[in-house]
């Protein structure tokens, strides 16, 4: 039996040894039985942001498409892994799995990235046991060998694992010294990284909020310039994964990234020529609304479930074909979007509005363009906040829709000027007005998501009112979704008027203005004077 004592001891092989003289060297000693042998081509998974990797997890899919999962401390080991049967080369979702250990492991992980090949190669997989004459088994060895498809005799990665015996310990120290004779060695690297470096590929993880960290003395216009060119290198990494549609995550933060580019020009643009924003504001909003309806169906596909079940159960049928028109549709519009994306006309728009920011945007001197970020930062930060505190104070139970709509649009924009400059003052402080601020935000998206979604099934049941055939059952199970929707609208309006009311509180006033000022943490002490004295 394997030892409980002393765990697996992995060796990396030299890539000069021959299989032939490895084994030769064990049977000097050792009778060397092989018990299996296995050879087959795989694909490691991942996801586009790396979450598995990010989770010490590799992920593998075998030729018969099943897939198997392991943690870091134990690669390859058979007996170990956590296997998803029953699926085909489709099943890239968590929720196209079978129920199973590894769906629960991937579900928190991915949640909706898709896993995506990005390795394929050849796995071999060969067990030994280590026996004396008498046939009783002293050790337990595995040879694990990876090789490139075209090169199917030479590995590029062999390692061995060496599992001890109860009462054999001598024998385990006299495997593991022929293999040290053989020049074998421990990797230095973490497993998945010794994996990974093995077979050439370096983890760069995608960033969904990248790091951007502005020096307060920085000129505003260069400061402005540096985010924006952040933002449109965040979008279009996004691009291949758009035009090959390995998931809906790529469009949606293709998108966020846009809007952030259209935020920060439109609220730090004093730092422009005057006559020039509109143009910008426009050429980047053109990409956007070419997406517009994309994501629109993006959002109710994958919130189908829970459409469904806000219907008594004797109605969740007849929605089907709802949802049967939008994949239908959605198939039609994720081709034309890809065709867009690898357009010459895009790649030459986009091309021509990232070369505007790279170096920093040229153009005339502006009162704002060259004094300090920080100074932009508070001014625009004091102003925003000024700005959702009296339209809050001012809401009541019977405000239009259309007033709490344009606060949550202010909040958006606030975030973003937390986000964009938030590195520049005291961290503790910008923790907490930003956990007041995401508090009042998700209350708000979820009225302003109520919104949208009744109005666009309100259009869409238009169109169904005017077909020649009407689907009667189809008409009758949308008008009970689109008045459960109206109710929760109004139940989450109550919540944003108390949320509301939270964050224009004296205590969050203060807060605000305790917290964006110049700072002797951030500032030489004269500008820090000139800017406490504005």
């Amino acid at each position: 039996m394997k030892s409980s004592k002393i765990s697996d001891t992995r060796y990396l092989l030299p890539d000069n040894m021959t299989k032939k003289h490895f084994l030769e060297t064990l049977k000097s000693a050792f009778v060397v039985k092989q018990i299996a042998n296995s050879s087959e081509k795989f694909s490691i998974l991942e996801s586009f942001e790396w979450g598995l990797y990010k989770n010490n997890l590799l992920a593998i899919r075998h030729e018969n498409q099943s897939i198997s999962l392991w943690n870091k401390h134990n690669l390859f080991d058979i007996e170990l892994a956590q296997k998803i049967d029953d699926i085909n080369a489709n099943s890239r979702f968590w929720w196209d799995f079978p129920d199973c250990t590894a769906k629960e492991i991937l579900k928190p992980i991915l949640d909706l990235r898709s896993l995506s090949p990005i390795y394929k190669g050849v796995l071999k997989i060969e067990q030994l046991n280590l026996q004396n004459e008498a046939g009783k088994i002293l050790v337990f060895c595995q040879l694990m060998s990876i090789y490139k498809p075209e090169q199917p005799r030479t590995p590029i990665m062999r390692q061995i694992r060496i599992t001890p015996v109860t009462g054999y310990t001598k024998e385990n120290g006299q495997a593991i010294e022929f293999i040290k004779d053989l020049g074998g060695f421990k990797a230095s690297l973490p497993p998945l990284d010794s994996l990974l470096g093995a077979i050439g590929i370096s983890p760069q993880p995608y960033t969904v909020k990248p790091q951007i960290k502005i020096p307060p003395t920085m000129p505003a216009r260069s400061a402005v310039s540096s985010i924006i060119n952040i933002m449109i290198e965040k979008q279009r990494l996004t691009e291949p994964g758009i035009i090959k549609d390995i998931d809906t995550e790529f469009l949606h933060h293709f998108r966020v990234a846009i809007r952030m580019v259209r935020a920060a020009i439109a609220q730090l643009k004093d730092v422009f020529p005057q006559h020039e924003v509109p143009i910008l504001k426009q050429r980047f909003g053109d990409l956007a609304r070419e997406t517009n309806k994309l994501r629109d169906l993006d959002v109710f596909i994958l919130d189908q479930e829970r459409y469904m079940n806000l219907l008594p159960e004797s109605m969740r049928n007849d929605l089907a074909p709802m949802f049967n028109d939008f994949q239908q549709n959605r198939q039609t519009e994720a081709k034309r979007i890809s065709r867009w994306i690898g357009s010459k006309a895009y790649r030459d728009e986009i091309n021509e509005l990232q070369s505007l920011f790279e170096n920093g945007y040229s153009a005339m001197e502006t009162l704002w363009s060259e004094k300090p970020s920080i100074e932009l930062a508070i001014n625009k930060i004091q102003k925003t906040y000024k700005k959702i505190y009296k339209a809050a104070i001012k809401i009541t139970h019977t405000t239009p829709d259309e007033d709490i709509h344009r606060i949550r649009i202010d909040c958006k924009k606030l975030r973003y000027l937390l986000y964009f400059f938030g590195s520049q003052f005291n961290k503790k402080k910008i923790k907490i007005v930003g956990k007041h601020l995401k508090s009042l935000q998700d209350t708000l998206g979820i009225f302003n998501d109520l919104t949208v979604q009744g109005e666009f099934l309100r259009n869409y049941l238009y169109q169904l009112e005017h077909k020649p055939k009407k689907d009667i059952m189809l008409i009758a199970s949308l008008g009970g979704l689109i008045s459960t929707l109206y109710t929760m609208q109004i139940q989450e309006r109550d919540k944003c008027i108390n949320e509301l009311a939270i964050f224009s509180n004296d205590e969050n006033r203060q807060l605000f203005k305790e917290t964006f000022i110049v700072s002797s943490d951030t500032l030489p002490s004269q500008l820090q004077q000139k800017g406490n004295a504005q």
